[in-house]
């Protein structure tokens, strides 16, 4: 796969419609790792007040885990060699 598709499909995978309600956007960063191997980092934009709720709301938080999975084997199951880095971010 190269660049090219593997940004068109992050996009596809990380477009407002397929985000869950509470995460406002997401945006990505093709690089490298600690050591030099390709790595996609990928930063899903949520709210501080949804930072505070997902503390106490394991029912939240577990959605997000189901969330996080999923996106991290799409990714790698595209087989591009980009190893994906996935964080919350609180917008600001």
């Amino acid at each position: 796969m190269d660049t090219q598709e593997l940004e068109r499909t992050l996009h596809e995978l990380l477009a407002a419609n397929r985000l869950p309600p509470y995460i406002n956007s997401a945006r990505y960063e093709l690089g490298t790792d600690h050591i030099g191997e390709p790595a996609v980092r990928i930063f899903l934009e949520i709210a501080p007040e949804t930072a505070t709720r997902m503390e106490k709301d394991k029912a939240l938080r577990e959605e997000y885990n189901n969330f996080h999975t999923d996106l991290a084997f799409k990714i790698l199951n595209l087989e591009s060699g980009y190893f994906p880095f996935i964080r919350l971010a609180e917008a600001a």
